[in-house]
Order: C-alpha cells, then sequence, then structure tokens
C-alpha cells in the first residue's frame, strides 16, 4: 500500500472520529441508546450462524438444518431468560424462524445393497460354474 493511501485512510477515520465525538456536543443531551445485544450472547449467536453459512457452503443442507434448529433454539433461551433487548427481540426471532424453513435437507441415499445373487457369485457360492468348469451348478 503506498503512502498516500494510508494517508487518506487515516485522515477518514480521523474525520469520522470527530464526526462522531462533535455528535450531541449540544446543550441538550440525548436520550442513552437502549442496551445492546450482551457480547457473548452476540457472539455465541453469530458462531452459531457462521457455522450454518459454512454447512450451506459444503452443500451439507442436513448439517446446515440442524444448526439453525439450534441456533434457534438459543435464540429463544436466551429471549426468555431476559438476555436479550426488547428492540431486538422480534427481528432476531424471526430471522432464527425464517432461517430453517430456507434450508433443504436431502438426506444421501441409503447405501444400495448389492442383489443377492451377484453377491453370492462374488463369493463363488453362487449358481456359477461347477465343479467341472461346466454350468449347472454341483457336479
Amino acid at each position: 500500500m503506498d503512502t498516500r493511501t494510508r494517508l487518506l485512510e487515516v485522515g477518514l477515520a480521523l474525520g469520522a472520529a470527530l464526526v462522531v465525538g462533535g455528535c450531541g456536543g449540544g446543550k441538550q443531551r440525548a436520550a442513552p441508546p437502549p442496551p445492546p445485544l450482551p457480547a457473548a450472547l452476540a457472539s455465541k449467536l453469530a458462531t452459531r450462524s457462521d457455522e450454518v453459512a459454512d454447512l450451506l457452503a459444503r452443500n451439507d443442507g442436513c448439517a446446515a438444518l440442524a444448526a439453525a434448529n439450534m441456533l434457534r433454539e438459543e435464540t429463544i433461551a436466551a429471549i426468555n431468560a431476559g438476555r436479550v433487548p426488547a428492540r431486538f427481540q422480534e427481528p432476531l426471532l424471526g430471522a432464527v424462524n425464517d432461517l430453517p424453513a430456507r434450508i433443504t435437507c436431502v438426506p444421501p441415499p441409503p447405501p444400495q445393497e448389492e442383489d443377492e445373487h451377484k453377491k453370492k457369485e462374488k463369493d463363488g457360492k453362487g449358481h456359477g460354474k461347477g465343479k467341472d468348469g461346466r454350468g449347472g451348478g454341483e457336479g
């Protein structure tokens, strides 16, 4: 990165800091912001959400669905425990309730059993050639 680009980035960061720092400098105070989502809870839910995304990226819809359901259960438990501020409850719950419905789980087909006849032939126990090399079973 060249010096000019770096200076531009630093200048933009300082400008943003000054603008943010200058807000609320008047005589009237703004109402305090509502409580945020607790950091530990936000991190836990974000990690679970990333897990769902990673599983979907690997085309593992069934595991992604299970992870999405776990995310929903953890979110509901956090809301019921009063850990999610009221202003976040509805959008958060709406998102986690909608997520599993948008994931398609297609279980892999069951392993194919070999046809019993082919299996016996493969094992040398079928109705293949007889002991004398001719067809007809035992002889």
